[in-house]
């Protein structure tokens, strides 16, 4: 006959015995979202049940979230429509392995490595550094034979910066402190000749000691006129061919690129569509149309020449004025959902730069990815 007293040392020493993975999945899940990377890792690699709970996608997802104020979906129809203001960023890029490789990609560790490892090859044998170089240059070069822009500039990501974030008055700084940086953030190195008159002229940037990239600007119209008519006539000036040297109309009256700029077209990797969000109280259905219209132009564009490039819009804001649009109101206003190819949308505070980097470390992930896949060059410049 069992005792009470035995069934209650079972009862003890079954509880003693507990552990972490005998807790409810959802539990474990939401503990597990406070440790730092280097521990999710860790834990994986303890039995089973840990690397169970270590691949599972919700796991990654509430960390990115808590961690990096970032969400992230592969799937457009998996895109909440309550994603809160409290987020930083969602990014749709299905190219991506899902929640886990954008929390590597946005951690302390990976950087890290990013940096030892281009160190690294600049320390070692001049030899061995020039074959290598060499030979990593080659396939990119022959494969992008239709862009035609000077060799050096082949093999470093360009990114297009472009839209009424640039230039308004509360947001225009958003440039100069990116261009004029000298950071371990923001290196910008030498200047980037564009097309002739100024069109397109921008800088090449040292990013973080990870990645160089050249940055683009396209400005409707030189800067005095940009604010008297802006001050006068507001967004809507912006698809006025008269007053934007990046658009003219065709015949029939459809807004498209201007020849000149068309040129650059080709060369780019990366669309980035800064838009301000300080300067109306509410959401603006007359601003957000010519944004939608502005971006279409650019994307239409690309068509021709089968470049879908990414595409990283950037919701400016500044200190003295609360952001007022929400990501989701962005998402669907600007309707990226209906969009095929990848894209982010994050916040971004022009007087302290904060949203920025999150925006440029994942397209630029996007993009160092792309250039070591054979399909994706044999694709470019194809009409």
């Amino acid at each position: 006959m069992i005792s009470n007293a035995t069934i209650k040392m079972t009862e003890e020493e079954k509880v003693s015995k507990m552990s972490l993975f005998d807790l409810p999945i959802e539990i474990i899940q939401h503990i597990v979202s406070f440790v730092t990377l280097q521990d999710v890792c860790r834990l994986g690699a303890t039995c089973h049940a840990g690397y169970s709970v270590t691949h599972d996608e919700q796991v990654w997802s509430l960390h990115l979230v808590r961690e990096y104020g970032v969400t992230y979906t592969g799937d457009l129809a998996n895109i909440e429509e309550g994603v809160t203001d409290q987020l930083g960023g969602v990014v749709h890029d299905p190219t991506l392995q899902g929640n886990r490789e954008m929390s590597i990609i946005y951690s302390s560790q990976f950087k890290r490595i990013m940096i030892d490892r281009n160190q690294s090859r600049q320390i070692q044998d001049p030899l061995r550094s020039i074959l290598e170089n060499s030979i990593g240059d080659i396939l990119p070069k022959l494969m992008a034979f239709y862009v035609n822009i000077p060799a050096e500039e082949q093999c470093s990501a360009r990114l297009v910066l472009f839209g009424p974030g640039i230039e308004s008055e509360n947001t225009k700084l958003l440039v100069h402190k990116i261009v004029n940086a000298r950071s371990s953030t923001f290196d910008a190195v030498e200047f980037i000749k564009g097309l002739p008159g100024g069109i397109g002229s921008g800088v090449r940037i040292n990013y973080q000691h990870m990645y160089n990239f050249d940055l683009m600007c396209l400005y409707s119209n030189f800067e005095a006129a940009r604010e008297e008519v802006l001050r006068e006539r507001g967004y809507s000036a912006r698809l006025d061919p008269a007053l934007n040297k990046i658009l003219s109309r065709e015949v029939g009256g459809k807004l498209v690129i201007q020849p000149a700029i068309g040129k650059l077209i080709p060369t780019i990797h990366g669309l980035v569509f800064a838009i301000d969000i300080t300067t109306k109280s509410e959401l603006d259905e007359d601003d957000l149309n010519v944004m939608r219209q502005e971006l279409g132009v650019i994307m239409e564009s690309q068509e021709k020449f089968n470049t879908p490039t990414p595409i990283l819009v950037l919701a400016c804001y500044n200190l003295t004025r609360a952001k007022c649009w929400t990501l989701s109101e962005i998402v669907t206003g600007l309707r990226l959902r209906t969009l095929s190819r990848p894209w982010g949308v994050f916040h971004v505070c022009c007087d302290n730069m904060r949203g920025v980097e999150k925006g440029l470390d994942w397209v630029l992930h996007h993009l160092s990815k792309r250039r070591k896949e054979w399909q994706y060059h044999m694709k470019q410049g194809q009409s």
